[in-house]
C-alpha cells in the first residue's frame, strides 16, 4: 500500500524488516548532522528524499545518531509518533539552504508529536551500517542493540572465529585515512600477506540496496587504488558455507 496522494503509484525503494507477530510500524532513520537533531528538537519534522520514502507509511520515526554525535553517538534514543507529512522541495523546507545542489528535489517532510526518549539507548556496539530500516515498537523499547533490533546474524563474530580457528592474523575496524582527511573503517584487515587483504562482511539488509552497492563499489576502487585486496562476504555465504568463504580468503592470500 502506497502513501496517500500525491504520492501514489509513485515507485520507493525500501526495506520491510519482518518481525513475527509485531507489526512493522517503526522507520528507523539517520539523525546526519546536529543541526538535524536540533530541528527534530525544536521544531519537530523530519525530511526523507522521495526517492528514499518507504512505500508503507509508519507510525512512528526512531533516530539513529551515527558516530559525528562522538559521546551520544553509535545508538537510537529519540523516537516520536508521526502527526502528519507533506509532500515538498528542499528549498521550501529549509529556505536558508536555496543554493544546496539538491535544492530542487522532492521530500517527504515528516511532523511529529512529542519527541520521547528511550529508557534504554539502542547501541550500535557492532558498527552495522546504517540505512532506513522497518522495525516494530515493542523492538525499539527492548532491543538495546542494533542486531537485535533487526535480527541481524552476527557476521563479524562468526567471520572472526573462523579466522582465529584457522590461524589467519587479523584486525576488526581498522581505520584507513582518505586523501580528503576522511576515513574507512574495514570490517577486518588480514596480516601476512604482501598486500594488506580488507574482508567486508555484506548482511543482505543493508548491502542489497542499489544505492548501498553502488557506494560499496566506489569504496572498494578507491581502497585499491591504496594498494588493498578486497573480498566481500555475503551473509547467505557465511551462513550456508563457510567452507567456500575460507577457501577464497586462502586463496586471496595467494595472489
Amino acid at each position: 500500500m502506497y502513501l496517500n496522494n500525491p504520492l501514489k503509484g509513485r515507485r520507493f525503494v525500501y526495506y520491510n524488516f519482518l518481525v513475527k507477530k509485531q507489526r512493522p510500524d517503526v522507520l528507523v532513520c539517520v539523525l546526519k548532522t546536529k543541526r538535524d537533531k536540533e530541528i527534530l528538537l525544536e521544531e519537530k519534522w523530519y525530511r526523507i528524499p522521495l526517492e528514499h520514502a518507504p512505500r508503507r507509511k509508519p507510525k512512528f520515526l526512531a533516530f539513529y545518531q551515527p558516530a559525528v554525535f562522538k559521546d551520544s553517538g553509535e545508538k537510537i534514543e529519540l523516537y516520536g509518533h508521526i502527526k502528519y507529512w507533506r509532500l515538498k522541495k528542499r528549498k521550501e523546507i529549509l529556505p536558508g539552504e536555496k543554493n544546496h545542489p539538491r535544492a530542487d528535489k522532492l521530500y517527504l517532510q515528516f511532523f511529529l508529536g512529542r519527541i520521547s526518549k528511550l529508557r534504554k539507548p539502542v547501541l550500535n556496539s557492532g558498527r552495522v551500517r546504517i540505512s532506513f530500516g522497518f522495525t516494530s515498537l515493542p523492538k525499539l523499547r527492548r532491543a538495546g542493540n542494533i542486531r537485535g533490533l533487526f535480527d541481524i546474524p552476527p557476521m563479524d563474530n562468526i567471520l572472526a572465529a573462523m579466522l582465529t580457528k584457522n590461524k589467519i592474523p587479523f584486525k576488526r575496524e581498522f581505520v584507513v585515512k582518505r586523501k580528503n582527511a576522511k576515513i574507512y573503517r574495514l570490517d577486518f584487515a588480514l596480516g601476512g600477506s604482501p598486500k594488506p587483504i580488507d574482508v567486508e562482511c555484506d548482511g543482505y539488509r543493508w548491502h542489497s540496496r542499489k544505492q548501498q552497492r553502488i557506494k560499496d563499489k566506489l569504496r572498494d576502487e578507491e581502497l585499491k587504488k591504496l594498494g588493498w585486496k578486497i573480498i566481500r562476504i555475503s551473509e547467505e555465504d557465511l551462513l550456508k558455507k563457510p567452507r567456500n568463504v575460507l577457501k577464497k580468503i586462502k586463496k586471496t592470500f595467494s595472489l
